[in-house]
């Protein structure tokens, strides 16, 4: 049921009522607290609306939760390098690439946060 009360959230967001979607992405986290899905669900939503800080803390809470998982580690590293934080942010996208190496959109990642890294 994790995954209706999420899409409930994101649902609402891209209808404009972000009050309603934060608690519905609230509830999704209180009926599953141990899954990693509604984390990441609101860090998505969190960093569209420029809540990077607090875009970063759902990521880190949906990897403590689902470590195996590629899509919150690499988002993880798209929040830090929003904030100019590219050694934090290439750090999460090489913890990411052990899980999905072949993934595109994450190599090209991993290559420019090491380019900014490396200034």
């Amino acid at each position: 049921y994790v995954d209706c009360y999420r899409f409930r959230a994101d649902i609402l967001d891209h209808r404009g009522d972000w009050a309603g979607a934060q608690k519905a992405y609230a509830e999704a986290v209180a009926l599953a607290p141990d899954l990693p899905a509604a984390y990441y669900s609101w860090g998505l939503a969190l960093a569209r609306h420029g809540f990077l800080d607090g875009a970063v803390t759902k990521y880190a809470a949906a990897t403590a939760r689902g470590p195996h998982w590629a899509d919150p580690l690499k988002a993880w590293g798209d929040g830090l390098a929003a904030q100019g934080r590219w050694r934090d942010a290439a750090v999460r996208y090489q913890a990411a690439a052990a899980y999905a190496p072949k993934w595109p959109a994450l190599q090209a990642a991993l290559a420019n946060a090491g380019r900014h890294a490396g200034q």
